[in-house]
């Protein structure tokens, strides 16, 4: 176990690893990281549904759970799940959500919801792992220029929209090379953030540096946190996280309606 930990992270304390091992999230500190992602999730919901945007807090907080959902995404394709199966599961109960997602939120009938982006997500990261190393590269190229160039219209069809479908698959490279790879998921949690040029003619870039930075450092903290349960068993239901997702959405926009 030493052996192969040296191996990884060989180079010295500051070099960047050469694989960060998936195994390693398996049982509960994976179970921790969809906990921290849920609670992060309804912060913002609150936010955007029964506060009106007015907590910017708890909407800058919530920029952390998506990135989040796309890791426990990426650490499961990684460890083998099924890609097929993944997004079969992910489709099924995406199609029954949108209607809680559209009465929750006001852009919800023109945007699918979260699972369509990660049902998207897991079915490229499963395209790019059988693809070669320059078509991985220029998926990453093409994809990112769309984002930053016209983000109006990378962010259409579904939520977080083409860098939240990016995501994942950038994950899950970098989990595997992050030497190679770890460049491309920096840059596209940047995009998930980006919204293009300021009415002044001002260009947005330190607002999604700011947000990029925000998650970068609560998604590694939450990571190194959820280690520290490394070896215990899951704590949570199978589907948990499926089922607790419409509920919350359902619960908030009936407190809406009720205010």
């Amino acid at each position: 176990m030493d052996e192969g930990r040296r191996a990884d992270g060989a180079g010295g304390l500051f070099a960047f690893p050469r694989r960060i091992d998936p195994a390693a999230f398996s049982g509960a500190p994976l179970d921790a990281i969809k906990c921290a992602a849920a609670v992060l999730m309804v912060g913002d919901h609150v936010d955007t549904i029964l506060l009106d945007g007015h907590a910017v807090l708890l909407w800058r907080l919530g920029r952390i759970a998506f990135p989040l959902f796309c890791l426990v995404l990426a650490l499961h394709l990684a460890r083998g799940a099924d890609p097929g199966r993944y997004v079969l599961a992910l489709l099924v109960l995406a199609v029954p959500v949108q209607a809680v997602y559209a009465a929750a939120f006001p852009y919800g009938t023109s945007e699918g919801n979260i699972l369509f982006t990660l049902a998207a997500g897991a079915a490229l990261s499963a395209a790019l792992a059988r693809a070669g190393e320059a078509l991985r590269h220029l998926a990453f190229a093409l994809g990112l220029a769309l984002v930053f160039l016209a983000p109006a219209l990378a962010k259409t069809a579904v939520d977080f929209g083409l860098a939240g479908i990016l995501l994942p698959a950038a994950l899950r490279l970098a989990l595997e090379r992050p030497r190679a790879f770890g460049i491309w998921g920096l840059a596209v949690v940047v995009g998930l953030n980006w919204h293009g040029w300021h009415p002044r003619g001002e260009v947005a870039w330190l607002s999604a540096l700011a947000d990029a930075a925000t998650i970068l450092v609560g998604t590694g903290l939450i990571a190194l946190a959820a280690l520290r349960l490394a070896g215990r068993p899951r704590f949570l239901p199978a589907y948990a996280l499926q089922a607790f997702y419409p509920a919350h959405l359902l619960v908030l926009t009936l407190l809406r309606a009720m205010a």
